[in-house]
Parts: C-alpha cells; sequence; structure tokens
C-alpha cells in the first residue's frame, strides 16, 4: 500500500467498513464474485482491510499495513499479519492462494507486491485479483470521485483488466482468458449474479476478478 495512504485507512477505518452496509446489494454481488474463485486450500489476502471480504468468503488469513483495518480483520476472525505487500514477512511456496481485492490501486509499486505473490505461492498456486477496471462506468465515477479531492479514491490509481494481465505474465504468472465479472449496469445500487466473460469483455463491469496461475 502506499505509505501516504496508510495514515487514511487507519483514522477512516470504521467509514470504509462502513460503505459495506450502506452498499448492501453493490457488496453482496462482488462476494459472490470472489468466491467464485477462490479455492480449496490455504489461502491470505493481501491488503486484508476490514476483513469484509475475507471473513464472507472464509479466506483464513490476511496481510495488512493499516493497524486499525487489521484490527477490525481480526474482529471478523481473521488471523492478520500487519505488514506491507511490497515486504511479506511468510515463507516461500507458503500458500495454495492468494487474494488481492481492489488493493491494487493503492499500491505504490504493484510488481514489487506481485512478486511477493509469486514467491509466496505454491507451483501451481492461484492468485485472484478483483479490480474496479479504469474505463467502466464504476471506474471513471471513482476517479472523479478522487479528482474532487476524496479521502480513499485521491489515493488510488485505477487499472484496465489487459494491464493487469501484461504486469502478471512476466511475473511468470499464466493468466485466465476467463473473468469472473459483475456490475454491468452502471453505478447505482443493485445486486447482479456475477459471470464468466472473455477477458476482453470485462472492461465494461464495474467489478473484475482475474485469476493467474503462478508457474
Amino acid at each position: 500500500m502506499a505509505l501516504s495512504s496508510i495514515p487514511i485507512f487507519n483514522k477512516y477505518a470504521r467509514d470504509y467498513d462502513n460503505w459495506y452496509v450502506k452498499h448492501v446489494d453493490t457488496a453482496e454481488s462482488e462476494i459472490k464474485a470472489v468466491s467464485m474463485l477462490v479455492p480449496k486450500g490455504l489461502g491470505i489476502e493481501i491488503g486484508v482491510g476490514s476483513g469484509f471480504f475475507a471473513g464472507r468468503v472464509g479466506i483464513p488469513m490476511g496481510l495488512e499495513p493499516a493497524i486499525a483495518m487489521a484490527e477490525l480483520a481480526r474482529d471478523r476472525g481473521i488471523d492478520v499479519m500487519v505488514g506491507v505487500g511490497e515486504s511479506m514477512p511468510l515463507r516461500d511456496s507458503s500458500f495454495d492462494y492468494t487474494v488481492i481485492v481492489v488493493t491494487i490501486c493503492f499500491l505504490d509499486d504493484p510488481r514489487k507486491t506481485l512478486t511477493e505473490v509469486h514467491r509466496i505461492l505454491r507451483p501451481g498456486g492461484r492468485l485472484i485479483t478483483c479490480i474496479v477496471p479504469r474505463d467502466s462506468d464504476h471506474g471513471r465515477y471513482y476517479m472523479e470521485l478522487g479528482r474532487k479531492g476524496h479521502r480513499f479514491y485521491r489515493a488510488a490509481h485505477f487499472y484496465t483488466v489487459n494491464e493487469i494481465k501484461r504486469t502478471l505474465e512476466p511475473l511468470g504468472f499464466s493468466v485466465s482468458d476467463r473473468v469472473v465479472a459483475v456490475l454491468s449496469r452502471g453505478v447505482g445500487e443493485y445486486f447482479e449474479e456475477p459471470k464468466f466473460v472473455k477477458l476482453s469483455e470485462a472492461e465494461r463491469f464495474g467489478f473484475a476478478c482475474i485469476e493467474a496461475i503462478r508457474e
């Protein structure tokens, strides 16, 4: 996570977590999308935040740099280590899967974190990276909020699905050509069933989960 954004997440941890309470249908849509890809085995969420996704999807462990957020995740029963994704206090080849939900847009150097993910995954292990695609209605909406000084989104950098793919492949990941995507009807409060789409079609959705295998 960008070091400059850690104090923001510490100060406003409850506000961040309350977003899921205020946007229940959207949150449920995203939870279902993540759960469609999370496999069995030992997993960890990088940038676990308040533990909202890990707690609902059943991810047992988390890594989080913001102490206030980590405490909320622990309250949800997640085994959380305080640390940054660029230098993880975790052993080589120790996990079956890792999950990154939106956190990638708050990283100073995504490649460093993704290189670390490759290190801690067992060969054949899975990485699930969920993003708000930059060119979707949601991406444009959040970027505009950021330009207006929103406490969280002003620190965010949004990516396209193809940019994530192009970042992952040179690091030793094989990226699936199918993406779990949801929120196709633009910005608003609604529940939608996620579905598998081609990677090239995922950009129009407000939430997309990309699966990659550690080679």
